[in-house]
């Protein structure tokens, strides 16, 4: 026999078990189409966030004359929500506050550098340095045509970080901004899906216990072709689920994706492969179906609650650190920025690392299971 076959056969053993995989497949969906608000999202007006920033001028010369009229223009006030300020220590504070997102702040020289011939700085007080207000202050900088003048990456927009509780919402050329409406039963639906890895678990477990591998040892078919075939086959039960998720969120946000559905696609191979990996690599070193459900559970919960705390905007310590491993985080933060049209360095980051993460972990399958002694 070989990989294709032992695949083939891995499926229809999958599908035997068919309130499993009903359940594999119907529960993200169900869990969505209940709780994540649907109506804000395909109602026939645009409803979105506005974000809260507010600049401080100390300059009054032409340039920052310019920049405020910037902020005044239709298409600036559709995302975002002006208010005032006085003084810095005033909008510092309102960022503290949780007011408002950013705080822009127009130096005192800031004409007059640019006036003779000299770079500035536009100081952005936000959480992070990649905030809605930096894209806003690069749009500015394209509009006005004073890129040479005034440097859109470097030091030459300088951000500061005030406060770690106030999230980062990046801006939509659509008009368009995800809310907590449909955040957090995204990630939710991210996590049931998530446990289609019992079924790399399941699928160990069932062939030890069954004497399956036994068999295998003794019949003339190579080790490693059992075990890839194997592998592939849990990635192809599980690619239904993952693919009736790809096509319902087409579906809800598919307008305003710009033509970029194959970023949810090329997230959601390598989010299966690492699932199907990681079941299997938990049933090899278990050996038994309790103790698997209850390590696979523990490690969603684990990976999908980092996630979560990052999209509240207070990721600290331990859950900061384990985000970089976090499938759930990578799809989440790819699938927003494609919808609302954000980072999009931020996306190839994400996929570089899912890549990297689905292939250290399918590699490590299948090297357990050819070596593993039942």
């Amino acid at each position: 026999m070989n990989v294709l076959q032992i695949a083939y056969y891995t499926v229809l053993r999958n599908i035997r078990d068919w309130k499993l995989f009903l359940l594999l497949i119907g529960a993200p969906l169900l869990m969505y189409l209940m709780v994540g608000n649907v109506a804000t999202n395909v109602d026939q007006y645009v409803k979105f966030e506005k974000v809260k920033i507010a600049c401080f001028d100390a300059d009054g010369g032409t340039t920052a004359q310019q920049f405020k009229q910037f902020l005044q223009t239709t298409e600036t006030l559709t995302a975002f929500e002006i208010q005032k300020v006085d003084s810095l220590a005033e909008g510092t504070q309102m960022v503290k506050g949780g007011k408002i997102e950013a705080l822009i702040y127009l130096k005192s020289d800031l004409s007059q550098s640019l006036d003779q011939g000299k770079k500035a700085k536009i100081e952005i007080y936000s959480n992070r340095s990649s905030s809605a207000s930096r894209l806003l202050v690069e749009s500015f900088i394209n509009t006005v045509n004073a890129a040479s003048a005034i440097g859109e990456i470097g030091g030459d927009i300088d951000v500061t970080e005030v406060s770690s509780g106030i999230q980062q919402i990046a801006v939509s050329s659509t008009g368009k901004t995800l809310n907590d409406a449909d955040k957090y039963p995204f990630l939710g639906s991210l996590e049931m899906l998530s446990y289609g890895a019992l079924l790399g678990c399941f699928s160990v477990i069932n062939s030890i216990k069954k004497n399956t591998l036994i068999r295998f040892n003794i019949a003339p078919i190579n080790r490693f072709a059992y075990v890839s075939g194997q592998f592939l086959g849990n990635f192809l039960t599980l690619c239904p689920s993952s693919g009736l998720f790809i096509a319902y969120t087409h579906y809800v946000w598919g307008s305003f994706m710009q033509g970029n559905i194959l970023n949810i696609i090329l997230a959601f191979v390598p989010f299966t492969a690492a699932l199907t990996a990681l079941g299997m690599i938990v049933g090899y070193l278990t050996k038994k179906i309790g103790l698997g459900v209850l390590i696979t559970i523990c490690l969603n919960a684990l990976l999908t609650g980092a996630a979560f705390v990052w999209a509240l905007g207070s990721a600290q310590g331990f859950l900061k650190w384990i985000l970089f491993l976090s499938p759930q985080y990578h799809v989440y933060l790819i699938v927003t920025d494609t919808i609302s049209d954000g980072f999009a360095s931020r996306i190839q980051v994400s996929l570089i690392s899912m890549a990297i993460g689905a292939t250290v972990l399918a590699a490590a399958t299948l090297l357990w299971g050819r070596r593993k002694t039942v």
